[in-house]
């Protein structure tokens, strides 16, 4: 036997369970859809029609500085310009541009609806502008550059005016933000150019100081100073050799005079004659002398004479002499005067590469003060001409048109929202049944939620027969013995008989229910019958002893019965009545019966069922309800197997777990459940899990009628 559980078979169920559930509840769940989207059509006939006209506009931004490259935004960036863009589009300034641009302070809506937004900081215009907004919408359209402006109005050609007109207040708006911009930036331009020409003016002046200052009028030339040392030089070079000549002339000795011979370095032409002269009187002396001896005269006249050219030798080299030691000190200034020009010169190189190292960083300085003014000024410039052709950040796109259908109300949005509210409404009804009102529908729910087995369905005979012959659920049996609705009550008796044969002995069937009106009388007749007709010999036994069901549908002239045959004044074949059709035999109740059940504890009772057992094969007893009375939990343990039925759809699982709680309490149980008043039909659709929702599978295997 199943473990009982609180949980329901739907949450153990696939998706194909859950599905078949629903559809029991799909009546409730259309007919909530369907009246929700004729209430939603209903709204939409009764609502102002309304009309919307929406101008597009597309985001161009253009810098605010001339010349200046066209910055490349990031996708996020983008976003976040066009938001602002649309959040201007909304502005209360925009608003008040419309109001003046269409005098709509003369509307007199506008001015009724204005009153809401009236206060003491707010002007007229303001408020109206207000009451504008409520009826604009502005948004981006998807994730392109284009953004929306629509106005909704019961006037579809003012609504198509105001949408216009909201797009070119806001581009007179974005224009005049734009010139405000161009008026800042152009400001500090301007600032910076004044500033940029103190700082060229600051450096051409340093320029010129520093040429005064260094005596550099013109360019610093150090190619012709270069030139000037090296001439310097070469001349210093043969001064130095001419005073090295005139010192060396200056330092001949009077010897070298003397003897010297033309290639004296003070040898001249009135030396070299003197010379001459003084080497052939001294040969004319020597001759005269060794010819003659020392007292010729003519020797005496010749030494003589050789005296006067030594003489004139003397003083032509003293004067020569003087004239060497001139040249030397002459030399010699000149040496000292080229080596302190020399020194000159190169000092003056030296200052001149320095002066030209420091001129012209000044002058890079100055010139690149002059080149970002001249660059500032261009800009400047380019400013002022761009200023003239400025324009805002976004364009119109495309204008709005006059709107030919209305927005609102819109009937097939209406009736979407309708049919959703009315879907969730069934389903949320279907919820609240499948949950709060706890009835028993399939298999599954009988082995998990009472955790007993299941026997099986017993259908109706509407939805098992095609066309019944008669409305008594009881004699249907009989009328159409092939039917499915037959064929339930023979698998139920088959079920019981099967299980009461593992008793030794085991030949009382018990037929019970929780609450009454779940087909127990009807039951318990059908399957005695189907017993009796199937060839066994079966006794049905009528116990309810307030009801009496089972005596008054077949018995009804009975005036004895069971009370009597406990009580002795009247013998089983006595009370027992014989259905001739069915060849099934009843034991009823006589309306004299009590309603005591101590007549269930007797050993009379107990007696009679021994007897029973001994003639019949099958005896089926029909019970009273078990939540009503105790007289089922007296029999119970007297049965063989034990039947409950639970009304499909009907019972409260609670009602059926109490009741089996009831019949364990006194030591005996339940065989099995079998949901009684199926309608197959429905079942066969939803029904999900139970046999009987494969009834469409079975049917060729039934007769129809």
């Amino acid at each position: 036997m199943a473990e009982a559980t609180n949980m329901r078979a739907e949450e153990r169920q696939d998706l194909a369970g859950l599905f078949s559930r629903l559809k029991r509840h799909l009546p409730i769940i259309l007919a909530c859809v369907v009246g929700m989207v004729v209430a939603a059509w209903a709204i939409s006939k009764v609502l102002p029609r309304r009309y919307t006209a929406a101008a597009q506009l597309e985001y161009t931004p253009q810098s605010a500085v001339a010349g200046a490259p066209q910055t490349q935004l990031s996708d996020l960036a983008r976003d976040a310009k066009i938001d602002a863009e649309v959040q201007t589009m909304k502005s209360l300034p925009v608003a008040t541009r419309v109001v003046e641009q269409l005098k709509l302070d003369r509307d007199p809506e506008l001015r009724a609806a204005a009153k809401d937004f009236a206060t003491d900081a707010a002007t007229g215009k303001q408020a109206i502008a207000g009451a504008l907004l409520t009826n604009l919408n502005a948004a981006r359209v998807g994730t392109t550059s284009l953004f929306e402006v629509g106005y909704t109005d019961k006037n579809p050609l003012k609504a198509m005016q105001i949408a216009n007109a909201f797009a070119q207040a806001f581009m007179a708006e974005d224009l005049e933000t734009k010139a405000s911009e161009y008026k800042d930036v152009d400001s500090r331009l301007n600032g910076q150019l004044d500033e940029l020409r103190r700082k060229v003016e600051q450096a051409d002046a340093a320029v010129a100081a520093f040429r005064v200052r260094n005596n550099l009028l013109g360019l610093p030339d150090s190619v012709t100073a270069e030139q000037e040392i090296s001439s310097i030089r070469g001349a210093l070079a043969s001064a130095r050799a001419e005073e090295a000549a005139a010192r060396a002339r200056s330092g001949a000795s009077g010897s070298t005079i003397v003897g010297g011979g033309t290639n004296s370095p003070y040898s001249t032409a009135t030396m070299s004659s003197l010379r001459q002269q003084r080497a052939q009187v001294a040969a004319r002396v020597a001759a005269l002398q060794s010819r003659y001896g020392e007292r010729y005269p003519a020797l005496a006249d010749a030494r003589k004479e050789l005296d006067a050219i030594d003489a004139q030798l003397s003083r032509e080299m003293r004067d020569l002499s003087r004239s060497a030691g001139n040249a030397s000190q002459a030399a010699g200034s000149t040496t000292a005067s080229l080596e302190a020009s020399l020194a000159a010169a190169q000092a003056r190189l030296a200052g001149n590469v320095r002066a030209s190292v420091e001129l012209a960083d000044l002058q890079r300085t100055a010139q690149n003060a002059r080149d970002a003014y001249q660059q500032l000024l261009n800009t400047s410039t380019q400013q002022n001409a761009q200023q003239s052709i400025v324009r805002p950040d976004s364009r119109i796109a495309a204008p709005a048109s006059l709107p030919l259908t209305p927005s609102s109300p819109n009937v097939p949005v209406l009736l979407f929202m309708g049919a959703v509210l009315g879907l969730a409404i069934g389903l949320a009804i279907a919820y609240v049944r499948e949950r709060w009102v706890q009835g028993l529908d399939t298999v599954d729910d009988i082995e998990t939620m009472l955790g007993v087995d299941y026997f099986n369905s017993v259908p109706t005979p509407a939805s098992s027969i095609e066309k019944p012959r008669t409305s008594d659920p009881a004699e249907a049996t009989l009328l159409h013995p092939l039917s499915a609705y037959t064929e339930a009550y023979r698998n139920l008796a088959t079920s019981l008989s099967f299980t009461a044969a593992s008793v030794q002995g085991g030949k009382i069937l018990g037929i019970t229910s929780a609450l009454p009106k779940e087909g127990k009388t009807t039951t318990s007749t059908s399957v005695a019958r189907v017993l009796a007709t199937g060839g066994s010999r079966t006794l049905l036994l009528d116990t309810d002893l307030r009801r009496r069901s089972v005596s008054v549908a077949l018995a009804p002239q009975a005036r004895i019965g069971l009370g009597e045959v406990l009580a002795g004044t009247a013998t089983l074949d006595d009370v027992i009545v014989r259905e001739e059709q069915t060849g099934l035999e009843v034991l009823p109740l006589a309306p004299t019966a009590g309603t005591s059940s101590h007549i269930f504890e007797t050993p009379e009772f107990s007696a009679l069922l021994a007897e029973l057992r001994r003639r019949y094969e099958h005896v089926v007893v029909d019970t009273a309800p078990v939540l009503a009375v105790a007289d089922t939990r007296v029999l119970a343990h007297h049965f063989d197997a034990l039947a409950l039925l639970v009304r499909w759809r009907y019972t409260p699982a609670r009602a059926a777990r109490a009741a089996l709680h009831q019949i364990s309490s006194v030591g005996a149980g339940v065989t099995g459940v079998a949901l009684t008043m199926v309608n197959l039909k429905v079942q066969s659709q939803s029904g999900f899990g139970d046999p009987s929702g494969y009834a469409d599978y079975m049917k060729d295997y039934y007769a129809q009628s």
